[in-house]
């Protein structure tokens, strides 16, 4: 752990080793910014190319990450000297030809390298914790029922209700008050590099009322601090949301004791892999509960790509007692029900 300096005082919080500093998180935004322009760049190069390629890099960094058992440098962008299979196949719906894919994520590999390994130096060299950032993290009154959380002159945009909400998760947690606009300075921007909460499309307060009231739900799987409505979640980033009461990622099964078994509900990112992923790791905890006596539950929301592995697996399941999966809403959602029907 690190101590404060700079902040004063004798009683001074501690901080994780490897949490972010509003520096650090500073220092990546720019290193993703500049992997979204090189994507641009070569992309450009090919005629065939007719949409803009930024939703490529941003499911890249989603799908690059969810396997817990690849560590990684940094916890956003993704070091690998393989072609990446997702990002190539990203690249080929946008239009470009296997040779160009093939090219254009050699050089973004390279620079993904070269941007963990600054980010890698910095973190190292540097000397300042979180703590030592207190005093320069601010909030500023804003319109429309907004604030800002501003460091140096990065100013990030949040509505009183979120504010609220997160400062009550903070404390929830029972997390260091005088840390707490370092963190929601930290947290906001790495969701903003990655783009948002990113490819779900989440349940109302209503249907959650329900599954907790009906079938007895108790957990969020898949949900960020801006988004979770249950008080028990996890989600992808715990080194930034852990403060706010995340659990951590759904696919380290280590966050988590499922052999309580419970009811769970399943809003996974819209992205092919991680959908298959849920599926096989939610298999996993289904049989292993089950040869345990141990009553489990998941309900899944999912697009309405019938067409996808997951979905096929989902309705063969033999966990699943709904037949046919029920719509949600008036997108192209759907909401399915795995339940482990064999345990007493």
């Amino acid at each position: 752990a690190k101590r404060a300096r700079g902040a004063g005082g004798g009683d001074e919080p501690v901080c994780s080793v490897d949490e972010d500093t509003p520096e650090i998180a500073l220092m990546r935004d720019r290193e993703v910014k500049k992997l979204l322009a090189l994507l641009r760049k070569v992309t450009s190069r090919s005629v065939a190319v007719t949409k803009d390629p930024g939703n490529a890099l941003t499911r890249y960094m989603f799908v690059a990450r969810l396997d817990p058992g690849k560590e990684q440098p940094d916890p956003l962008i993704p070091v690998s000297d393989i072609i990446d299979p997702n990002l190539h196949r990203e690249l080929l719906k946008a239009g470009m030809s296997p040779q160009e894919s093939e090219q254009a994520i050699a050089q973004i590999s390279e620079q993904a390298a070269e941007s963990v390994q600054a980010i890698v130096e910095f973190r190292k060299q540097s000397e300042r914790s979180p703590a030592s950032f207190i005093d320069e993290v601010t909030e500023k009154e804003s319109q429309n029922r907004q604030l800002h959380i501003v460091y140096r002159d990065k100013h990030l945009t949040i509505n009183r209700e979120h504010y609220a909400k997160l400062q009550n998760l903070y404390h929830k947690a029972g997390s260091d008050a005088r840390l707490f606009r370092v963190r929601l300075f930290c947290l906001l921007q790495r969701y903003e590099s990655i783009g948002g909460t990113g490819y779900q499309a989440s349940a109302p307060k209503a249907v959650f009322d329900c599954l907790k009231d009906e079938f007895g739900v108790e957990h969020e799987c898949f949900a960020s601090p801006l988004n979770c409505t249950l008080p028990s979640w996890g989600s992808a980033f715990k080194d930034t949301d852990s403060f706010f009461g995340s659990h951590g990622s759904f696919f380290d099964l280590s966050n988590r004791d499922w052999k309580k078994g419970g009811s769970f509900e399943a809003n996974p990112p819209f992205v092919e892999e991680s959908m298959q992923m849920m599926c096989d790791c939610m298999h996993q905890i289904l049989q292993e509960n089950e040869e345990a006596q141990v009553k489990t539950s998941f309900v899944v929301v999912v697009p309405a790509w019938t067409d996808e592995r997951a979905h096929e697996v989902m309705r063969e399941s033999r966990s699943n007692p709904i037949p046919h999966p029920c719509a949600l809403t008036k997108t192209p959602t759907r909401l399915v029900f795995l339940r482990e029907s064999r345990t007493p």
